[in-house]
C-alpha cells in the first residue's frame, strides 16, 4: 500500500515539473523570438486632439457680502438658496410680532375669499383649479422636508402661488363686489409689508446664500492680485482646513471670481502665459462647470507655482465651494495621432516607420505634442527637410500604417 501511495506520489511530481518546464520554455521562446525575430504590430494613423492637462485644486475666492442680521430674532429666507437677487430686493424678513400679524391678517383674508370662491358656479371658479392643484402638490412635496431654509422656500411658493391665484380672481371679479373688496384689501396689505422695516434687502446684486463659514473676511476681493505668497498660503491652509456651515444671510457676486492653485514645478509650466485663456473643469459636479478663465497672475517660489484666474461663468454653481478638485487643460493641438512608441529618434531627428506596400521606410516627422502615451505629429516642409539636409518622397497621412517595433 505504501509503495502504490510512492508511485502515484513521483508521478505527480514528474507531471508537475513537466507542466513547469513547458511554461518556462514558452516564456523562454517568446523573449527569443521578440529580440531576434523582431516581432512588431501596425497602427492606423487617424486625426484626434492630444492635451497638456493638469489634475489640481481650485480655491474659489469670491466677492461675498455677509448680512448684519439681529442674531436674537429669526431670520426666513425669501429669495431661494442660489437664487440670484437684485440690489435692494427683499431677501428675507424677520420673524417677529409685525410679521406674525401681517400673516394672521393675510390669513384671515385668504379664508374669506376662498368661502366667496367656493359659492362661485363652477365654470367661473375653474380658472384658479390648477393653481390650486399645484399648491396641494407643493404642500405635500414639503411635508417630508426637514432643512429649515427649503421648508421655507416651500412655504414662500405657496404664498406665490396664492397671490397669483388672488390676481385671476381680481380680474374675473366684478368691480363692487365683495371678493373684489377682500383683494383689494389684500394687496394693500402685501405692498405696505414690502416698505416694512422688518425686510432684510439685498445690498448688492448678486446670488443669496444661507451659508455662513466664518472665513468670508479672509479675502480683499478687490487686492487679491497683489497678494504675495504668504497670503495666498494662507489663505489655501485657511480654505482647506475650514469645514464650518452656519445659518446667516449671504450676498455673493456672480459676475466674477478668482480660482487660485498651487502646484509644484512641472514640464507644463511652459505653457503657463498670463493673460491667457485655459479651460478649467471643476470635478464632482453633476452640471457641466467647464469654463474658461483668463490667468491674471502666475508666481514661482520654493519649488511651487501659483496661479490667480479671474472668472466670469458657472459661478452661481460653485457659490458656498471654498475648494475643489479642477483639472486644467495648458494646451492642445489636434492633428495626425500616433502612439508614443511609434516614434523614434535618431540623430536628434524623430522618425515613424510606414508601411508602404510590402516596404519599412523610416519617414522624418515633427513631435509637436504628447503626453503618456500618443502624440501628435507633422510633415516636414521641403524647405525645412533641406535645412535638415533630409530627403524623403513620402509623407504621413490619415488611415496610413505604421509600424510599432516590439520591445
Amino acid at each position: 500500500m505504501k509503495f502504490n501511495n510512492r508511485s502515484r506520489v513521483f508521478r505527480e511530481n514528474v507531471k508537475t515539473i513537466i507542466i513547469i518546464f513547458i511554461v518556462v520554455a514558452i516564456v523562454a521562446f517568446s523573449l527569443i523570438y521578440n529580440k531576434f525575430f523582431n516581432y512588431s504590430e501596425t497602427y492606423t494613423v487617424v486625426n484626434g486632439t492630444v492635451e497638456k492637462v493638469s489634475d489640481t485644486y481650485v480655491y474659489v475666492l469670491k466677492n461675498e457680502n455677509v448680512m448684519n442680521i439681529d442674531s436674537n430674532t429669526a431670520a426666513i429666507p425669501i429669495v431661494e438658496q442660489d437664487s440670484r437677487a437684485s440690489k435692494g430686493e427683499i431677501i428675507a424678513v424677520y420673524k417677529n410680532s409685525n410679521y406674525d400679524k401681517y400673516q394672521e391678517e393675510i390669513a384671515a383674508l385668504d379664508k374669506e375669499i376662498q368661502t366667496l370662491v367656493n359659492d362661485l358656479p363652477a365654470v367661473y371658479s375653474s380658472d384658479v383649479n390648477t393653481i390650486d392643484l399645484q399648491i396641494s402638490k407643493m404642500v405635500k412635496v414639503s411635508q417630508s422636508e426637514t432643512s429649515y431654509v427649503t421648508m421655507q422656500e416651500y412655504k414662500n411658493k405657496v404664498n406665490e402661488l396664492l397671490s397669483k391665484k388672488i390676481r385671476i380672481l381680481g380680474t374675473l371679479s366684478p368691480s363692487g363686489s365683495k371678493i373684489r373688496e377682500l383683494i383689494e384689501k389684500r394687496d394693500k396689505l402685501e405692498q405696505e409689508s414690502k416698505n416694512s422695516n422688518n425686510n432684510i434687502k439685498a445690498p448688492m446684486a448678486g446670488s443669496i446664500t444661507y451659508k455662513i463659514d466664518g472665513i468670508e473676511d479672509l479675502v480683499d476681493f478687490n487686492n487679491i492680485l497683489s497678494y504675495d505668497v504668504n497670503k495666498l498660503d494662507e489663505i489655501i491652509s485657511k480654505y482647506s482646513s475650514n469645514n464650518t456651515s452656519n445659518f446667516g444671510i449671504k450676498v455673493v457676486d456672480n459676475f466674477k471670481c478668482y480660482y487660485l492653485t498651487k502646484d509644484l514645478e512641472s514640464e507644463n509650466d511652459t505653457y503657463i502665459r498670463e493673460g491667457r485663456n485655459y479651460k478649467i473643469k471643476l470635478m464632482n459636479k453633476s452640471s457641466d462647470s467647464s469654463t474658461y478663465a483668463l490667468l491674471e497672475k502666475s508666481v514661482k517660489s520654493n519649488g511651487y507655482v501659483y496661479n490667480i484666474f479671474s472668472v466670469e461663468n458657472n459661478i452661481s454653481d460653485i457659490i458656498d465651494i471654498r475648494q475643489i478638485g479642477a483639472e486644467i487643460i495648458w494646451t492642445q493641438k489636434t492633428g495626425l495621432v500616433v502612439p508614443t512608441s511609434a516614434i523614434t529618434k535618431k540623430d536628434d531627428i524623430n522618425y515613424v516607420t510606414l508601411v508602404s506596400r510590402s516596404e519599412y521606410v523610416e519617414v522624418p516627422v515633427k513631435v509637436t505634442i504628447t503626453n503618456d502615451t500618443i502624440g501628435i505629429i507633422e510633415n516636414y516642409t521641403e524647405e525645412e527637410l533641406s535645412q535638415l539636409n533630409l530627403s524623403t518622397k513620402y509623407k504621413i497621412e490619415v488611415y496610413d500604417q505604421l509600424l510599432i517595433a516590439g520591445k
